[in-house]
Order: C-alpha cells, then structure tokens, then sequence
C-alpha cells in the first residue's frame, strides 16, 4: 500500500499553498492566490486592456513592495501604463485612513484582478465589502 502525506496551510488568506509527499520521497508544491475571506470581486464590462501593460504597472508598484499608502475618505491613486489603469479609491463614508502596502496592491492586482478578468477581456473590481455597487466597506481597486 502507497501513502501519502499532504499538508496545508493558510497564511492570512493570503496564499494557499499544499505539500505532498509520497513514499518515495518526493513531493510536489502547488500554490494557488486566493481572496481574503471580507474581500469581493468583480470582473464586469469588455476592455482592450493588455495583460502586459497591467504587468508593467504590477513591477512599478511592487518595486517599492514595503511602500505604504494611507487615503482618506474619496481619496484614490491611479497608476496608468499605455492601455492599463489601476485605481485604489477609498470609499467616501470612512471614519478611519484606509492604509495598504504596495506589496497587497501588487499581489491583488495579479490575482484575481489580472488573471481573472484582464485576461479575459473583461475589467475588474476589488473591494472589502461583496456589494461593490454600494458605499460599503473601506475600499475599491479597479484595473480596467
């Protein structure tokens, strides 16, 4: 009989990443980006926007990953890259400064944003709150 060991783990919603390990000792990683448990998003709408343009956008930011952002109420930062634009906004009603690395940006931009709607054709949208419609939650970051 052939057992396998797998494991899994949870950094902070973050990532998922699982291990398995067979008898004969190898094993194998597989890891696979997942949103936060309160965060929502969205992909809507058609869009020409190219995945490497968003791409370039992504290495901008994250070439200062400990960068912090702090917004206030209606606030946004927009990074635009010839046929991409990302945009963090917070939302209007908040009573505390929305605060975000630009590690977290960079790693959501990527995963859903990018890989599930930009490079599918389609606009995305991101928020801590599932009515992204509304004034709820603390923020929205689109990339479109």
């Amino acid at each position: 009989m052939k057992s396998t060991l797998v494991s899994v783990g949870v950094a902070l919603g973050s990532w998922l990443a699982m291990t398995m390990a067979a008898e004969d000792g190898q094993s194998l990683t597989l890891s696979t980006s997942a949103v936060e448990k309160r965060d929502a998003f969205s992909c809507y709408g058609s869009t020409n926007t190219s995945v490497s343009d968003c791409q370039s956008v992504i290495d901008t930011i994250h070439a200062d990953a400990h960068q912090n952002f702090t917004l206030y109420a209606n606030i946004c930062v927009v990074w635009d890259k010839a046929s991409c634009r990302v945009r963090l906004c917070a939302q209007p009603y908040i009573t505390r400064p929305l605060n975000r690395t630009a590690s977290w940006l960079a790693t959501y931009i990527s995963s859903p944003l990018l890989d599930s709607c930009i490079g599918q054709g389609k606009m995305g949208v991101l928020s801590d709150h599932p009515n992204i419609n509304s004034h709820s939650g603390t923020y929205r970051l689109w990339v479109y």
